[in-house]
């Protein structure tokens, strides 16, 4: 992977502070031709002769007023061609000055102005000296104040600089031994915003420890806003590369992303220490179902099933899955045949039917339970009861019959009210199971020899695939039975004797508005709290709250458990709304000044009848100044945001140790496809 260094800032500062210099030396150099032809006139003065013409003298006066200002139309020339204004914000070419020399330099080859000064001007050969000494006299106190200005300023950038860097660097220090993530490197608009709270300084780069990266990262950005290159990407290389032992979990939904995270990740992991999960020859297998409790895939079910107002869609999911996997426990293995039976129009019923329920929690054994009816459901239970009749162990026997009651209890009812698996349930549930009962999908998310997801504790990489051009259906079911193992996974380690040493796993969500459920609102609460560091990204809250059914609520929860936020380039208001009140108000100082004018008229009589009239005019002016709250974002800070080939710019609010901090920041570019790794702001006093 090709390191290419993000240098395009500071060079640009570099060359901001060379162009500051332009027009100081440039006037120098006017007032040294000035001031050789001044001292040619008064040596030819004082020995008789006489000095320059008037054409001459003009000529060099406004030539030298041109060489002086030689900033005034390159600027605008460079501004007007693309270069970005802030490459001349030091450069103050004095444009009035330039132009004032172009029409002294064009009225010197002015015939009749040079006959007007002849005739207007006595002794001009000393009149002329003159001008060339002060004219000469003043270039040169102009250009060396312009310079000595330009140093100063330069002295105090650099110092200003090295500052940053220096705190930079300490914070880097204090930080390391853990995992870091990198927020960018803060611009410095909200405290020239004069944001009272959490306003970096411009070069301040936004790292995080692994106390704050826990606490989750949310990642909002239209496509094309580059929030994958520039944040979820180099979240993965920052992880792996700063917690050597920290195992990592990435859902990929495009097979490029495969590649991509590969390559990152076999940049710190041996190969045989990164597993993809996925459909091909070269890829692993895993059970998705393997090592979840009953409830967890009750859950996950759940997730992806939608709403009803039928009470079978409201009870049944979680008694019917999380009651039957229990009793799938409880029997295996076991093959239970159910009779033929004749209904009451004497037609026979399908029958001698077998049912192995030595799968396990698999989608496959999941999906033959959706397709039973109760009179299949009823010989399950037949066959459990005869099975706790064998039972020599009294105690054991008990708790298997208690069992089959208490889910059978649970479902018949339901199975009765609505005679078999409510029809609604089962066009939502058998379209995204279906998928798994056979063929590919099935081989690789079904294998009981496959990856298990434990491996992540050993500091491993799994890469799970599932392509949603390919799979569109499968994509929800798979990734939401992963993340309801991660949940079990993470009450585990919440409830270990080894909670405070445990080391993290990093968890990548990109585009997660995909397979989003409300009932992941506990869920990302219980992940924060077990050493789990995810990075989550949408395109807006809109298509979040889209993909939750217009629950706005459980959108509003969902965000709020990730403590950082990263806003891209999005035209979504609910997502600017997001970000202005996370950001919150500034006090603004607003003067002005305001002027009038009065006048007044009036008539006078004497004695002897004469009058006269008489009028007044009048001018007032007040100013006036007033603080007032508003908004620190506003459009123009949404407009600035963009993405280029090697960096990106966000609105970042990172919680960390010290306090919030919040800005608009430079964030690098990470694509190993195209060989850029600007991610890591070494040119702000943070190696790598």
């Amino acid at each position: 992977m090709n390191i290419i260094s993000h240098r395009r800032e500071s060079e640009e500062r570099a060359a901001a502070l060379t162009l500051a210099f332009v027009d100081p030396i440039c006037a120098i150099v006017a007032g040294l031709g000035l001031g050789h032809y001044a001292y040619i006139a008064i040596e030819s003065l004082l020995h008789g002769g006489g000095g320059y013409r008037p054409f001459h003298v003009i000529f060099f006066i406004g030539v030298a007023l041109i060489v002086a200002n030689p900033m005034a139309p390159l600027a605008a020339l460079a501004k007007g061609v693309g270069y970005p204004p802030s490459l001349f914000s030091k450069a103050r070419g004095n444009a009035i000055a330039f132009w004032a020399g172009v029409a002294i330099v064009m009225a010197a080859g002015a015939p009749t102005v040079i006959a007007w000064v002849q005739t207007s001007v006595s002794y001009f050969d000393y009149v002329g000296t003159s001008a060339l000494t002060l004219a000469a006299l003043g270039a040169f106190i102009n250009g060396f104040g312009r310079a000595f200005t330009a140093l100063a300023e330069a002295g105090q950038s650099a110092a200003t600089h090295a500052q940053v860097k220096g705190k930079n660097r300490a914070q880097r220090t204090l930080l390391a031994g853990g995992l870091l993530l990198c927020g960018g490197v803060a611009r410095g608009i909200f405290r020239e915003r004069n944001l009272a709270v959490g306003a970096p300084q411009q070069g301040t780069v936004l790292l995080y420890g692994e106390h704050s990266a826990r606490r989750g990262t949310i990642v909002v950005g239209s496509p094309g806003s580059s929030k994958t290159r520039s944040k979820v990407y180099p979240d993965l290389f920052w992880g792996l590369k700063t917690a050597p032992r920290a195992g990592a979990l990435v859902f990929v939904t495009k097979r490029r992303a495969t590649i991509d995270c590969y390559r990152i990740a076999r940049t710190f992991r041996p190969a045989d220490r990164i597993h993809v999960i996925g459909i091909g020859s070269q890829r692993e297998t895993m059970d998705i179902t393997a090592g979840m409790s009953h409830e967890s895939i009750g859950d996950a079910i759940r997730d992806g099933i939608g709403a009803s107002n039928s009470d079978f869609w409201i009870h049944g999911p979680a008694a019917f899955t999380e009651g039957f996997i229990e009793i799938i426990q409880a029997l295996a293995p076991a093959t239970i045949a159910v009779p033929a039976l004749a209904d009451k129009d004497g037609v026979i019923q399908p029958g001698n039917e077998a049912y192995d329920l030595t799968i396990g929690d698999t989608l496959p054994t999941l999906l033959q339970l959706l397709v039973l009816d109760a009179r299949r459901l009823d010989a399950i239970f037949s066959y459990g009861f005869q099975r706790a009749d064998a039972i020599k162990d009294s105690r054991s026997a008990a708790a298997l019959r208690e069992l089959l009651r208490e889910v059978k209890g649970r479902t018949f009812p339901l199975l009765q009210r609505e005679a078999k698996l409510g029809e609604e349930f089962r066009q939502s549930v058998l379209p995204q199971l279906q998928p798994f009962a056979r063929g590919v999908l099935r081989e690789t998310f079904c294998d009981r020899n496959g990856i298990d997801l434990s491996l992540l504790e050993q500091g491993r990489v799994i890469l799970v695939e599932i392509d949603e051009t390919e799979h569109p259906r499968a994509v929800g079911a798979v990734i939401r039975m992963i993340f309801r193992r991660i949940v079990q996974m993470a009450r585990e380690r919440t409830a270990s004797n080894r909670a405070g040493s445990l080391d993290p796993i990093l968890l990548l969500c990109d585009e997660y508005t995909n397979y989003a459920a409300p009932g992941h609102v506990q869920a990302w609460n219980t992940i924060r709290e077990s050493d789990f560091v995810a990075t989550v990204g949408i395109t807006s809250i809109s298509a979040l709250a889209k993909q939750l059914g217009g629950d706005q609520n459980a959108t509003n929860a969902i965000v709020a458990n990730f403590a950082n936020k990263f806003f891209f380039e999005v035209d979504d208001k609910l997502t600017r709304d997001l970000a202005r009140e996370l950001i919150g108000q500034t006090t603004v100082l607003r003067r002005g000044t305001t002027e009038g004018t009065s006048q007044t008229s009036g008539n006078s009589s004497s004695v002897n009848m004469t009058g006269s009239s008489h009028s007044s005019r009048g001018t007032s002016r007040s100013e006036s100044s007033n603080e007032h709250r508003e908004d620190a974002l506003d459009g123009a800070i949404w407009r600035s945001l963009g993405a280029a080939h090697e960096y990106a710019t966000a609105i970042a609010f990172v919680r960390a140790s010290d306090g919030v901090a919040t800005d608009v920041v430079t964030l690098g570019v990470l694509d190993p496809a195209e060989g850029i790794l600007t991610a890591l702001p070494e040119e702000y006093g943070v190696s790598h």
